[in-house]
């Protein structure tokens, strides 16, 4: 059955089309409009450029997944009359304004299906007005993308995200949910302390936050502990209120302290209260696998200081999570929850399918070379992988251009690469694309090569994004890549997925005996990344990049 996936929410939205089990094409809706992190409305054009990527017609799709996210004043058909009359008179002036299906579904206390009206909806997607329509929680979603990853039956699948935490054990063949904290039914949100201290700061997104707190000392976590719990059942609880409220309290908490003291406070308090409550659900419930989902996720040093601090008697528990936790995925977790809801636990598990390696949009192989030669850019060679290493080992920046993307950002499909041999080479390269030189880069291995780096880290840990101390003999040779305490964010190329970078990888081993390479997204300043040819042939024009290989050539910038 054909399933397409829609996320609506304020940020991220984009959609997906599968055939059951098998992802067809996935993209969001800021790849299209060049806008970072798009949405606020119905993604139409990634909805039209998903279906046409999968080759399918609208009339064909069996199936609807929908995000409770936000959606078009018109198509709320069953609101109470102060809300219906306030809607009119938006739309007698021209302002249908967006509602939130998740506010207005807890205010009037129905189901989606008793406030959307479905055919309409239906109707304007093109969609046969017989088929499944299936709304999803954000917890649910992400928690199922972080479990499809997991080669595992049995464990604790847990999310945090900007709507909050929530737990589920997998156990006996059967997903049971132990709470589930989201948006005013939670006591605390986690979240909303991370976006808070975003806005304080005055950072343009969490990434960036929890960038900057690699370069910071934790001065400040003990403070943040102080108003913060977790409870015997393993929930996280705050109290502020003697302190005028959350946002009162970390204004004055922050005052005139470095962004980079404050972030790294946070993320040591985050680590502590994820870390406490895991170890107690993993106790209580004698579990060994963890799987953690959402957006809180995003950043590997948090990751690892989780696994780090976990108290659980045996052996290291095994950890499994979707790369980089994007709310972009959300199209995709939510036909993974429709198809469990269809299936049942047990068949889910045995036909889930990894999501983190598989290509979303469209295929580009065909069409970089000929955007490149046309506009004017000098071939440089037609043996790419032995050009592009000798290249890299010059101290050069090389974007390495997949045809197709994999996740949101690319991932090893879309990279710039550089060599790591002079340590000021990754505030070298953030610079030319237009980013904080302190950001971090990924060190990309090839899968054969992970346990040298990193001893103890297995390939899907290193696609996930988790990071990892490497190995002493690699040390004093990966200072562009080190973060302060030491650590380096792994990324483990498949060659069956990543032919390109894997030979490149090779090529560049045998000049100089180190198979890794250093890479940031293929991305300027804060605009998405780079997608079609024209977004990467743009990069080589403004002067990013020195270079760009593709599967067939080596390109330079003309003169």
């Amino acid at each position: 059955m054909l399933i397409l996936g829609v996320h609506s929410g304020w940020a991220d939205a984009g959609a997906a089309v599968f055939d059951d089990y098998a992802l067809l094409a996935a993209v969001p809706l800021a790849r299209l409009t060049g806008m970072p992190r798009d949405g606020g409305r119905l993604p139409i054009e990634a909805i039209v450029e998903c279906l046409d990527i999968a080759q399918v017609r609208a009339d064909e799709i069996g199936a609807l997944s929908l995000s409770q996210g936000v959606f078009p004043g018109r198509y709320f058909g069953q609101l109470s009359l102060p809300r219906r009359l306030g809607r009119g008179l938006r739309q007698m002036f021209g302002r249908d304004t967006p509602m939130n299906l998740s506010d207005e579904m807890r205010r009037h206390g129905r189901a989606a299906a008793g406030l959307l009206d479905m055919p309409l909806l239906l109707d304007d997607l093109g969609l046969n007005r017989n088929i499944a329509v299936h709304v999803h929680r954000d917890h649910a979603a992400q928690a199922l993308l972080a479990l499809a990853e997991a080669e595992w039956d049995s464990g604790l699948v847990f999310t945090a995200g900007e709507q909050g935490c929530s737990a589920q054990v997998l156990k006996y063949g059967r997903l049971a949910a132990l709470f589930d904290d989201e948006g005013e039914s939670a006591a605390f949100n986690p979240g909303r302390l991370l976006d808070l201290c975003v806005d304080v700061l005055g950072l343009p997104d969490a990434a960036t936050l929890f960038a900057l707190a690699a370069h910071g000392e934790p001065m400040l976590g003990q403070a943040f502990l102080a108003h913060l719990r977790v409870d015997d059942a393993g929930r996280i609880d705050a109290d502020f209120t003697a302190e005028g409220g959350m946002q009162r309290w970390l204004r004055r908490l922050v005052g005139e302290q470095p962004p980079a003291l404050v972030a790294s406070s946070l993320v040591f308090a985050l680590a502590s209260l994820f870390s406490q409550a895991i170890t107690a659900l993993m106790r209580r419930h004698e579990l060994r696998h963890l799987a953690l989902g959402g957006s809180l996720f995003a950043d590997p040093r948090l990751v690892h200081m989780i696994g780090q601090a976990l108290d659980l008697p045996g052996p290291p528990a095994a950890l499994s999570l979707y790369p980089r936790a994007s709310n972009a995925a959300l199209p995709l977790g939510g036909v993974l929850d429709l198809l469990l809801q269809r299936d049942g636990t047990a068949a889910w598990l045995q036909k889930r399918q990894p999501l983190s390696r598989a290509a979303w949009g469209r295929d580009y192989g065909a069409d970089i070379d000929p955007v490149l030669g046309n506009a004017g850019c000098r071939l440089v060679s037609h043996d790419p992988v032995r050009a592009a290493a000798a290249l890299l080992n010059a101290g050069k920046l090389v974007a390495c251009y997949d045809g197709r993307a994999y996740g949101a950002d690319g991932g090893a499909a879309r990279v710039v690469l550089f060599s790591g041999a002079n340590a000021g080479a990754t505030a070298a390269a953030n610079q030319r694309l237009d980013r904080p030189g302190w950001l971090p880069p990924s060190v990309y291995v090839p899968e054969v090569g992970l346990g040298l780096l990193c001893p103890g880290l297995d390939a899907a840990q290193a696609q996930g994004g988790v990071a990892a101390l490497p190995a002493p003999r690699w040390q004093q040779t990966l200072h562009a890549a080190l973060l302060p305490d030491g650590l380096v964010v792994p990324v483990a190329v498949d060659a069956r997925q990543q032919p390109l970078l894997a030979d490149l990888l090779a090529a560049y081993a045998n000049l100089n005996e180190w198979p890794a390479l250093l890479g940031l997204p293929m991305q300027a300043g804060s605009a998405p990344p780079a997608d079609a040819p024209a977004e990467a042939l743009q990069l080589l024009q403004d002067g990013r990049v020195d270079y760009i290989v593709t599967d067939n050539a080596v390109w330079e910038r003309g003169i």
